[in-house]
């Protein structure tokens, strides 16, 4: 059997408890009726999985993993000829070469195209000619509501044929500045990855992702629909890291970030000039081991640290550049200070 169309007990993930699957009834393919609607029973809990069990075979097939430089996320194939919408972290810089792998297991060659790092919007492409139409998943046409059942799919920690990818399922708990937040569980790999409507259309791509529910946002699909023209003509424009979604009072250091397999800390891609990590010295190729005298393996445990601290803050950090490690004091800055001096960068700059 093959693992990645197994079909999960979903009611346990709701309420802790394993349910028997309900038998075979008819239902409506309209799922509007449970979109927003609170389990009060039993039955309800086997409704919302059983019209999960009838639209994951649907979406699986257009799943990819993605890797590039030794790291890997997660898209969505969204045309038969292997157009992806990802995450523009994940795809990195336009003309990166990607390898795309299919739920079988086939790899295939590929490339960013575009990438929208204001909002955390990437595409990529199958660059090998097919003699077949790939699969692909239909694009919602509205956002989806404040409690509306949502669903996500990815390759949570890597990818694993075994296991296969990951299905996690929640609500839209909040809508702010047109990003989609909801209390899907997502973890390192997942980013770039879909969420799903009860009906299995794509309503965004996950995008920051954390422990802290603040954290956990995806970009609408309307993002890529706005920018279509741009995105297909190979644009490359925005700052990566600095995402308008997050909260203006939480802290930040500004640099993007990213994972990078066989490297034990958090590898710095980016710096913003005038930054507190500029200020301290941090440098594109840095890798930060520590903070506050704990160790970082990976994103996520910055992620974390980032949680446990307020604007303004100094901590301790251990830098390893080019084999050798030294200390430095960071200071975190204020999001929202950040972004505004973003903007009059820009603004002066025409």
């Amino acid at each position: 059997m093959n693992t990645a169309f197994r079909k999960p007990c979903f009611s346990a993930i709701l309420c802790g408890a394993a349910l028997l699957a309900p038998q075979a009834r008819a239902q409506s393919t309209d799922s509007a009726g449970i979109l927003s609607t609170t389990p009060q029973s039993v039955e309800d809990l086997q409704r919302i999985e059983h019209q999960l069990q009838q639209v994951l075979p649907r979406v699986l097939p257009a799943l990819v993993c993605i890797e590039v430089n030794n790291g890997s996320g997660t898209g969505i194939l969204v045309s038969e000829k292997g157009l992806i919408f990802s995450a523009a972290h994940v795809v990195d810089k336009q003309g990166t070469v990607l390898k795309i792998i299919l739920p079988d297991g086939t790899r295939l060659p590929g490339k960013t195209t575009a990438q929208n790092s204001d909002s955390d919007a990437g595409t990529a492409e199958i660059t090998t000619k097919l003699n077949k139409n790939l699969p692909r998943v239909e694009k919602a046409e509205k956002l989806p509501r404040v409690g509306d059942w949502v669903f996500a799919r990815g390759h949570g920690g890597g990818l694993d044929q075994k296991r296969g990818p990951m299905v996690r399922l929640g609500r839209v708990v909040s809508l702010k500045h047109g990003v989609i937040q909801t209390d899907c569980k997502l973890i390192r790999g997942d980013s770039g990855g879909p969420l799903f409507d009860l009906s299995g259309k794509l309503v965004g791509i996950h995008s920051s992702i954390g422990p802290m529910l603040k954290i956990n946002n995806h970009v609408p699909v309307s993002v890529f629909r706005k920018d279509w023209d741009k995105l297909l003509s190979g644009r490359h424009w925005g700052q990566l890291g600095l995402h308008p979604m997050a909260d203006p009072e939480s802290p930040v250091l500004g640099f993007a970030m990213m994972d990078v397999l066989g490297v034990d800390g958090v590898v710095v891609e980016d710096v913003v000039v005038n930054s507190p990590a500029d200020t301290a010295g941090i440098k594109p190729g840095d890798v930060i081991t520590h903070m506050d005298s704990r160790s970082l393996r990976s994103v996520r445990d910055m992620l974390r640290e980032l949680g446990r601290h307020r604007p303004g803050e100094t901590v301790p950090v251990v830098v390893v550049r080019k084999g050798t490690a030294y200390k430095a004091d960071l200071t975190f800055g204020r999001r929202g200070d950040l972004m505004s001096g973003l903007k009059y960068q820009e603004q002066t700059q025409g």
